[in-house]
């Protein structure tokens, strides 16, 4: 039985940073091949699920030895914000030398490091963060169209201002809340590099592959992350992937939840031991 390629890196999240950006830029280098699908989301399952199905996750990757068409199962917005899949295939030479790796970007806040480090204590960890004001308002934007779609949240998704208000009081009485909580960075990031000491997530910001030269940079010390040969990624950073379309956020409650995220920042750059782009 021919062997599969075992996850080489893995973008744990933030979710609304540009994982999905991030993953199809590497994909354009000619020594990645892809998972089946971008979002495996195999990890969020449980302990008990993840030791039955091990062996499963493993033979969905591509194999050591294979050649020809791999395809990826790949999720897309259109112009009006509808969640399609279409197919991408990827061609690969025999002899080459080849890595693999996926995003599932619920990772950073949902599954616990220990987990995933039992089963792929090797990978190469990659999380990607983004101003958490306008994170949250395009995750209670993506929350909206899942609501307008009919998909069961748990919570009842309404106006975004009156949404944040209410968001921002259970957050005083210490609860947990569906769009500011992910963009509390520092906390799961602590417990991820508590955990990974020897190998600590390599920490992307989105802001930064937004401005050309800070990209390819970025991108060229990934690759000496991965240890893979240099690659031009000019061409591929000027595309953005998975993004709705253009909408303005209420100017009033982005200023109360910039002083919200304003401490766990200063506390994020202290865990770096770097500014964040979006603190200027």
């Amino acid at each position: 039985m021919s062997e599969h390629l075992r996850p080489h890196f893995f973008i744990i999240g933030e979710r609304k940073c540009g994982t999905s950006s991030l993953y199809r830029y590497l994909l354009d280098h000619p020594n990645i091949l892809p998972g089946p699908r971008k979002e495996m989301q195999f990890f969020t399952r449980g302990a008990e699920r993840v030791e039955r199905e091990f062996a499963d996750y493993l033979r969905a990757f591509p194999k050591v030895d294979g050649e020809g068409r791999e395809t990826l199962q790949w999720p897309e917005l259109d112009k009006k914000g509808i969640l399609y899949e279409e197919p991408l295939h990827f061609e690969r030479e025999a002899g080459r030398r080849y890595i693999t790796g996926e995003a599932s970007a619920d990772t950073l806040c949902d599954v616990p490091p220990a987990l995933l480090r039992r089963y792929l204590p090797d990978l190469k960890l990659v999380a990607i963060f983004r101003d958490p004001v306008p994170r949250a308002f395009s995750h209670h934007r993506m929350f909206k169209r899942f609501q307008d779609e009919g998909r069961v949240l748990g919570f009842q998704v309404g106006d975004f201002a009156e949404d944040m208000r209410l968001e921002l009081e259970a957050q005083r009485r210490g609860q947990a809340t569906p769009c500011l909580s992910p963009g509390l960075y520092v906390h799961s990031l602590r417990k991820w590099n508590h955990e990974w000491k020897n190998s600590k997530p390599r920490v992307l910001f989105s802001e930064d592959l937004d401005d050309e030269q800070r990209g390819l940079e970025l991108m060229a010390e990934l690759m000496e992350f991965f240890e893979l040969p240099a690659f031009d990624f000019r061409a591929t950073l000027a595309e953005r992937y998975n993004q709705a379309p253009p909408a303005d956020m209420p100017e009033e409650i982005a200023e109360q939840l910039r002083a919200f995220y304003e401490p766990h920042d200063r506390a994020l750059e202290a865990e770096l031991g770097r500014p964040v782009p979006w603190r200027g």
